[in-house]
């Protein structure tokens, strides 16, 4: 990867996330390990806004709700 290369790739990247929008109200909480008992991080959507997240994300989640923005969910293909 040439010098060019490396400054656009941070840059697309964040241009990315700030395209993304929620397509549901939801929390999802991660935790650090199979004990669920030491939150880490945190991924919260409002509807139609950009994801707020904080901290780490692991593979011990849970979705603690999750409901669809009306006029805002994804196409079928």
């Amino acid at each position: 990867m040439d010098e060019a290369e490396q400054r656009a790739t941070p840059e697309l990247a964040a241009r990315e996330d700030s395209l993304y929008r929620c397509t549901t109200d939801s929390l999802t909480v991660y935790y650090s390990d199979a004990t669920y008992t030491t939150e880490v991080g945190s991924d919260r959507c409002y509807c139609g806004r950009t994801p707020l997240r904080t901290g780490v994300m692991t593979d011990y989640a849970v979705t603690e709700y999750s409901e669809d923005c009306l006029g805002l969910a994804p196409a079928a293909p």
